[in-house]
């Protein structure tokens, strides 16, 4: 318990630095690093207090959620960069790739969860267990078109 508690007064300290700086953008990119965080410190969490299963879909589950994290810590990191650089976080291509890449992972979960329902009726997985691969699913393909989208660019539509 005084482990847990430790970890949330840390939390709490970084929280009230986040709430002392003056920059929107700044904060911003450290909320992202601090969700990335978060994220890992829970998973780590999990990892210690669960039974470790080295089976083909608990690793996968651990490898997704480090992409995540990963992808996190890259975006949070570049915009931390672009601000120091004075250079502006979010120009209009930037919105429009985010914009595209949403739309396509919104366009392709729909197909994800069809496959998740017919999944349920065919598997004997457990429920929870279906609907945390449909959203780690939805998070990869995000990233996946945000990365194809990044490195392709716009094309005129």
């Amino acid at each position: 318990m005084l482990f847990i508690s430790n970890i949330m007064l840390v939390f709490n300290n970084i929280l009230l630095e986040l709430n002392n700086l003056n920059i929107i953008f700044m904060k911003k990119s450290y909320l992202i690093l601090l969700v990335s965080a978060i994220v890992l410190a829970a998973t780590i969490v999990w990892l210690l207090n669960a039974e470790i299963a080295y089976g083909f879909q608990s690793l996968t589950q651990y490898g997704i959620i480090l992409i995540l994290i990963g992808f996190g810590l890259y975006l949070g990191f570049s915009r931390l960069k672009s601000v120091k650089r004075g250079e502006p976080v979010e120009d209009e291509l930037s919105r429009k790739i985010l914009q595209r890449a949403s739309s396509l992972s919104f366009y392709i979960s729909l197909y994800i969860w069809l496959a998740v329902m017919y999944c349920s009726d065919k598997t004997k997985m457990e429920s929870d267990t279906l609907i945390a691969t449909g959203i780690l699913g939805m998070a990869i393909v995000f990233c996946a078109s945000w990365i194809v989208f990044k490195i392709r660019g716009m094309k005129d539509v």
